[in-house]
């Protein structure tokens, strides 16, 4: 570019270096006149630093090239050494907390000394002109930098601001999303530990109201049954004394009436109607006592338990929602007593159970195993239903995932098996193939009592 080089001193470098104090006085006059003070604070050394460095750019750029700087497109906003001072300087002024509007107005304050000066200095008229345009262009180009500057770093700040906001706004979303689940799952777990409670109060009232009529019915049995085997003795001891007192064609009669009566069959019948019907107030017996187990699913104590007993006691529960799907197999081998909440490992026992007869689409076959490996106490519960699609393998425990129909399943039974095992220190499994049934597998420490 042309005029590129170190021209020295010039009569507007030298009028600027002789005149500081003159300059560092007009601008702070101006200032103190307009009311700037209340806006922008510091001493006259601070003052005098700030007009020193703007006149050691504006004398650097005169040095480096006494024409007057371009407006040209290409320069302005330019960051260049003849802009640096004020776009340095404004930048400090903005971070301070300087009003925008403030520090533009300070720069034509500084921009009116310096002309001031120029035109005061009795200059020759041509020099007087082009310093003039000089100082004009100078301070042009430092106010069009500043600009671009201060409006540049004030958007990014406010981007940069944004984002944190945005961002926590994001964490803020997240921690209430977190909550939201935390809650609904609460909830739904509240209500369903509700349901259980009302349940367990029912079963353990019907258990109640059971037990005193099965007890008549039981011990009446008993009792029938011993009046039978009396009746039978009794009889047999009058069928001999008729045989040998009675005349042949009494006794030919009585045979006769016997057989007709088929009072033999009815004797022999008679024992196995008693014999039957104490089984089956046996096994109600039995059911009443599962679900008076079964309605302090609630109790909180670890104990010592069989896992195998849990397993029977649910398989007694869980019986009518199974013998009309499926074929129950028991497979439980020897394992050790383990410490547990022994109701708590029947509410998964159910789930796993209820689980497997609802996958059973026809008649299947659904078997229970248990066994003892590696320290841990295991039972499976496999089906032959229609299995699990691989795409749902991942979420079978997730709360609220169920693939049964509205109003068939709430999500819960897996996701509260889930939460009991692994309260226990455990682990469940499952594998499955679509079409071929699925395997629950229960694994628990083997825990002695402390």
């Amino acid at each position: 570019m042309e005029g590129q080089g170190d021209h020295g001193v010039t009569p507007l470098t030298d009028l600027i270096a002789r005149n500081e104090d003159r300059l560092l006085g007009q601008i702070l006059a101006l200032a103190e006149v307009n009311g700037y003070f209340r806006f922008v604070p510091g001493t006259p050394g601070e003052w005098q630093a700030t007009l020193r460095g703007l006149s050691g750019s504006l004398l650097q750029a005169l040095r480096s090239d006494p024409s007057p700087p371009s407006l040209a497109a290409d320069d302005m906003g330019r960051d260049d050494g003849l802009t640096a001072f004020g776009v340095v300087e404004g930048r400090k002024r903005r971070r301070e907390g300087m009003p925008f509007g403030i520090f533009l107005g300070l720069v034509k304050f500084f921009r009116q000394a310096y002309l001031d000066l120029v035109r005061s200095a009795g200059l020759p008229r041509e020099e007087e002109v082009e310093a003039l345009r000089y100082i004009e262009r100078f301070f042009d180009r430092n106010e069009v930098a500043v600009c671009v500057s201060w409006t540049a770093e004030s958007v990014s700040g406010r981007l940069a601001e944004l984002r944190q906001e945005h961002d926590e706004l994001a964490r803020k979303n997240l921690r209430l999303n977190e909550a939201l689940a935390a809650l609904s799952l609460s909830q739904a777990k509240v209500l369903h530990q509700e349901k259980m409670a009302s349940i367990g109060q029912l079963a353990a009232g019907v258990a109640h109201e059971i037990s005193n009529p099965i007890g008549f019915i039981n011990s009446n049995l008993s009792t029938l049954g011993k009046y039978l085997s009396r009746i039978v003795a009794f009889l047999a001891v009058q069928s001999d004394c008729i045989a040998a007192g009675a005349p042949p064609e009494r006794v030919e009669s009585a045979r006769q009436q016997r057989a007709g009566l088929k009072i033999d069959y009815i004797l022999k019948d008679l024992e196995d109607l008693v014999r039957e019907s104490m089984e089956g107030a046996e096994r109600v017996q039995s059911i009443v006592a599962d679900l008076k187990s079964f309605s302090r699913l609630d109790e909180s104590e670890y104990k010592q338990a069989d896992i195998n007993e849990c397993l029977r006691s649910t398989i007694n529960i869980a019986w009518s929602r199974i013998k009309y799907k499926a074929t129950l197999k028991k497979e439980l081998g020897e394992i050790p007593r383990t410490r547990c909440l022994p109701r708590q490992m029947s509410q998964v026992f159910l789930n796993l159970l209820v689980n497997a007869a609802h996958a059973v689409e026809d008649q299947g076959v659904i078997t229970v195993r248990s066994w003892a490996e590696d320290g841990y106490v295991c039972v499976s519960v496999a089906d032959t239903g229609r299995g699990i699609p691989e795409a749902n393998m991942n979420r079978i425990f997730d709360t609220f995932f169920t693939t049964k129909e509205v109003g068939k399943g709430a999500g819960l039974g897996l996701n509260i098996a889930y939460d009991i095992v692994k309260k226990h220190n455990g682990e469940i499994t499952v594998s499955s193939e679509p079409g071929k049934g699925t395997v629950f597998t229960v694994r628990i420490p083997e825990v002695e009592e402390v």
